[in-house]
């Protein structure tokens, strides 16, 4: 018995080094993105692509991860998706323009779409029900540290050290997550498999690649406008194509039934609306401090991850507000306070330090808060037989958002800046402009939730941990 308790508790270290390995590579880039813009000799908005390019690798894959786990087995699925994760890490280390590292980025998150639902299942397969809330958020730990660590390990690596090590950090924590995997995770397969949706995955993926082109060449210098205009046209053809294909497909990569769901429609709908406005915060903030102030990478990943902090704070009391407010009324007020504390980054006009921390703590509870409430009410009424469609529509909703957000973060900044301009030091005024806009548009999220009746996401609500 002891032993197999200490199996599973080296299967929780793994899977928990597999998402940390995850989280953190979303952030620890950031803060190291000027460097990497000198190192490659392109403007640093630019570098949008190195961040972009990771979240469209896992959004691509992620609908199949499940699907793929079930027919090679939890244990191959999860090796091969730590190996794909290193060897492109190391890749990226290696880069030596952005073509190259875009597209060691691709697959870097192509590794990363199948670590986090696959890593999942095994803990769901490892334990039995009774344990399972304990496993569960054991593992997921790593996925508020990640964030919070990132901008600070990136930082420090970058002023003391070189770019390429901030990929470089993977390599150990990766090859010791194989070794460990081989030995002590089981490979668990499914008995009986749904068809594999092969034209809708093809149909998808270039849907989702037309949109990634359009996005990232609008603003681009050098771009002529009837390439970013046939990128569109192929977009929103892949759209219906694929729309039409999963009306005739009881077994479509996507489920759209979903969307039927009343709550799960409208936080769904007000989470993606919120995603684009500020999820390009985390990439504009590092160059803000950089370039406009002239502060180290080091410097300016301890202000950077500053706001992870109040997320830890959220946790403990959002149940009992949530309780005592009812998801219509709390959402409302969070999506107002969500757009403010963005709104408010525009009134830093100088190094304030204090001033720095308590917007981005603030920023922090109200953001984290406002998504963690978003995501209960999307879960409220999907059936447990669904359980597993709304979680690769969310994800996949959520990789997409983050990444399509950064592009139009990127796209304000350099208009503000001035079309083919390149972005200058000490130039702060279009930084706190772009702030001052997107967080204006994401408080319009605030008129989705007025179409919440009270009742809604109720029975959730009111339940007592």
């Amino acid at each position: 018995m002891s032993g197999q308790s200490g199996t599973k508790k080296i299967i929780l270290w793994v899977v928990g080094i597999a998402l940390f390995m995850e989280s953190l590579d979303v952030t620890i880039l950031t803060t190291a993105i000027p460097k990497m813009a000198m190192s490659f000799s392109v403007d640093p908005v630019s570098l949008k692509m190195a961040l972009t390019s990771y979240l469209l690798g896992i959004a691509f894959f992620l609908p199949i991860s499940g699907w793929v786990a079930d027919k090679w087995g939890t244990q191959k699925t999860f090796i091969c998706a730590l190996s794909l994760f290193t060897l492109s890490s190391i890749g990226c280390g290696l880069s030596r323009n952005l073509t190259e590292l875009v597209i060691a980025r691709i697959f870097q998150g192509m590794g990363g779409a199948f670590m986090m639902p696959v890593g999942n299942l095994i803990i769901l397969r490892a334990y039995p029900k009774s344990e399972l809330e304990h496993a569960m958020n054991f593992v997921l730990t790593p996925l508020l540290f990640g964030p919070l660590l990132g901008p600070l390990v990136g930082g420090f690596i970058t002023t003391y050290y070189s770019w390429p090590w901030v990929f470089f950090v993977n390599v150990p924590m990766g090859c010791l997550g194989i070794v460990a995997a081989r030995r002590f995770i089981q490979n668990y397969k499914h008995e009986t498999l749904r068809p594999f949706d092969t034209l809708g995955f093809i149909l998808f993926g270039f849907t989702l690649a037309a949109a990634y082109v359009a996005f990232e060449m609008i603003g681009e210098k050098g771009v002529p406008s009837s390439v970013i205009l046939c990128a569109g046209l192929l977009f929103l053809g892949g759209l219906i194509l694929f729309y039409r294909h999963y009306r005739k497909t009881p077994f479509a990569v996507l489920s759209f039934n979903l969307f039927g769901i009343r709550t799960f429609s409208f936080a769904v709908s007000a989470a993606a609306w919120t995603r684009l406005c500020v999820g390009s915060v985390p990439f504009l903030m590092p160059l803000f401090f950089q370039i406009g102030y002239g502060l180290s990478p080091l410097h300016s990943g301890l202000l950077t991850g500053s706001w992870t902090l109040g997320v830890f704070c959220v946790k403990p009391v959002n149940k009992m507000i949530l309780r005592r407010f009812g998801f219509k009324r709390l959402l409302i007020a969070l999506s107002l306070l969500t757009g403010l504390s963005i709104v408010l980054f525009s009134l830093i006009s100088d190094v304030n330090i204090l001033l720095i921390l308590l917007l981005n703590f603030f920023y922090g509870i109200a953001g984290s808060m406002h998504f963690f409430n978003l995501s209960i009410l999307s879960y409220a009424d999907v059936p447990p037989e669904n359980m597993g469609d709304a979680t690769s529509m969310t994800g996949t909703l959520l990789q997409l958002t983050i990444g399509f957000a950064i592009a139009i973060g990127a796209l304000v900044l350099r208009v503000l800046i001035g079309g083919n301009q390149e972005l200058q030091s000490g130039n702060t005024h279009s930084f706190r402009m772009t702030f001052l806009i997107l967080g204006a548009l994401s408080t319009l999220s605030s008129l989705i939730y007025i179409w919440l009746k009270p009742e809604d996401g109720k029975a959730v609500a009111n339940q007592r941990i």
